[in-house]
């Protein structure tokens, strides 16, 4: 009786016509490469954004935290998927060893531990935003519909993070299969929690639609503040994406091929929702900015002002003055009755 070298047998049977390569067999490597460095290209300018508007009020609030955790945890599944990548679980099934395929799924368990790591804290961090922005002390319909969210969501993300860290038990049977003990099929949790992820995506999308249009303002207004949140329209599509895919690694028989799909979907999926938390930011960033040269522009005046003063004819001094007192009163007012002021 012959004993199989789990280094050169293959995890399933090639389709007829195709013969199993383990020396260079076609790969997703190059694709896993490019979306890592897309997906973080896109996402750190706006985590430096809210970096910025925190160090320059100098004030952090709770989902300013969440998102920085977000990130952390985003970074750490980034990493691993390129390791995983590495180590050939980027290939067509009928490519990988049998003694590649084990350390492959303990990683991958690990990768979408991080996943939901990040994808709770992200989708807490929008919710408490839209929470300090849209709603009052009033605490109306809009608060109620944001705080049951927020509920929701962390609830069903903290089981999902509890079935990932005991998908089998004892846990060693993620990378020792033949120890005794039960396991859950980890394709159909990942197919479970992408529907999470979708639905609270379309939910995060939906929710501040509600808002604005409970709110008393002109319907151009509406529409300028609705231009915030509309980057999560794209987190729906990545969310509906990354279902296909989920499905592809449920049902089809190239299951590694599908799986690292959908890892570079994952990717695509906290990146967007990282944004779209960090979104109202830019709008304070702006107005920063905005603020620093009116006050710079002001200083200019009233330098002119002074000098106006000492001159043989001073009546010109109050009108500069109140004009600048009229310029500045108008902005101010124009800045509190902003919706996204409530971001810091």
């Amino acid at each position: 009786m012959s004993i199989l070298d789990p280094a050169l047998t293959p995890v399933a049977t090639p389709p007829p016509g195709i013969q199993s390569n383990f020396i260079d067999p076609p790969s997703l490597m190059s694709a896993v490469i490019v979306g890592t460095i897309v997906v973080q290209l896109s996402t750190l300018p706006f985590i430096f954004t809210r970096a910025f508007v925190n160090i320059t009020t100098r004030t952090v609030l709770p989902e300013d935290i969440l998102s920085y955790l977000a990130y952390g945890a985003f970074i750490a599944q980034n990493t691993l998927i390129i390791i995983n990548s590495t180590h050939g679980m980027a290939r067509h099934t009928w490519d990988v060893s049998l003694a590649t395929i084990v350390p492959g799924t303990r990683m991958y368990n690990i990768i979408f531990i991080c996943y939901t790591v990040s994808g709770g804290f992200a989708k807490a961090c929008v919710f408490l935003q839209l929470k300090r922005i849209f709603t009052t002390v009033l605490k109306g319909l809009v608060y109620w519909v944001i705080v049951g969210s927020l509920t929701v969501n962390a609830i069903a993300y903290t089981c999902f993070l509890f079935l990932y860290l005991f998908t089998c038990w004892p846990r060693e049977k993620i990378w020792s299969p033949f120890l005794p003990g039960r396991c859950m099929d980890s394709n159909t949790l990942h197919t479970a929690i992408g529907g999470l992820n979708t639905f609270s995506d379309i939910e995060a999308f939906l929710v501040p639609i509600f808002a604005i249009w409970q709110m008393q303002m002109e319907l151009r207004k509406k529409l300028e503040v609705l231009a915030v949140f509309a980057v999560g329209l794209f987190a729906v599509a990545t969310g509906c994406v990354g279902m296909y895919y989920r499905v592809l690694v449920l049902t089809g028989p190239d299951v590694t091929w599908s799986l690292t799909q959908t890892a570079i979907v994952c990717m695509a999926e906290l990146s967007v929702v990282i944004i779209v938390g960090c979104c109202p930011y830019i709008s304070r960033v702006i107005r920063q900015l905005r603020d620093k040269n009116t006050s710079r522009n002001n200083h200019r005046l009233f330098a002119s002002e002074a000098s106006i003063a000492h001159a043989p004819n001073p009546r010109n001094a109050p009108c500069w003055k109140g004009d600048i007192e009229q310029g500045v009163r108008a902005q101010n007012k124009r800045i509190v009755s902003s919706p996204t002021d409530g971001v810091i």
